[in-house]
């Protein structure tokens, strides 16, 4: 369960990016944040990550106050967090199979253990075949694709999307959504994904809009 109680985040340059927002998302949820740019849905992201931390408020993730962890805590904390971000962050001289494979060995997994891992997310996204490839040999979309894999290779409880079709187009944007539903449902996890495309957010089951750093709707379609 995620708890966000009166959270207020301002930057050094005096923008308040969040301003006492309340907000709870229980497990295996799949909600979209979504506001225009400098709406604060970003700034929600990094401060639940552990990146920064609240001016005020708790932040609890899974019964850990993220606000209170200390810097060398915070990695330890992320091994149950997957990541997916607009620019792929996929590191060029590696192949798809040693990108997924070397976010698995800084946890200290088995070979055999991530040879299994990788190949089971690689199949998820439809990869398979492209496991030898470099990213400069893929397409936005397959890029994607593969930091989806990433992300969900170590089986984390939580999955961060921030703005993950932000450079896709319309095509690529559904595949991807699409399986990050399908990884739910089947690792039961939590999924927030945070976007600026209303048009993506418009089949979701749940839509939290920011506005000027406050939540302004809470729509559950379900």
């Amino acid at each position: 369960m995620i708890e966000i109680l009166d959270v207020s985040k301002a930057y050094p340059n005096g923008v308040h990016a969040l301003n006492h927002v309340k907000l709870k998302i229980d497990d295996g949820e799949f909600v979209y944040v979504i506001g225009a740019t400098g709406s604060g849905k970003s700034t929600l992201i990094k401060i639940l990550n552990g990146e920064i931390v609240p001016d005020e408020g708790l932040v609890i993730v899974n019964g850990t106050d993220v606000g209170a962890l200390k810097h060398r805590k915070v990695p330890y904390y992320r091994r149950n967090i997957g990541c997916v971000f607009q620019d792929y962050r996929l590191l060029p001289t590696l192949t798809v199979f040693e990108n997924i494979a070397f976010a698995l060995e800084v946890l200290g997994m088995s070979k055999k253990e991530i040879r299994k891992r990788v190949r089971d997310v690689l199949e998820l996204v439809d990869l398979k075949d492209k496991e030898r490839c470099y990213p400069n040999e893929l397409s936005g979309g397959q890029q994607q694709r593969v930091a989806l894999a990433r992300a969900l290779a170590s089986k984390p409880a939580i999955i961060f999307a921030d703005e993950p079709t932000g450079n896709l187009d319309a095509k690529s944007s559904k595949e991807v959504v699409d399986l990050l539903k399908i990884a739910q449902r089947k690792y039961h996890e939590t999924v927030i994904l945070v976007t600026h495309d209303q048009e993506i957010a418009s089949i979701a089951d749940r839509v939290i809009t920011i506005e000027d750093g406050k939540i302004i709707q809470d729509t559950n379609h379900i």
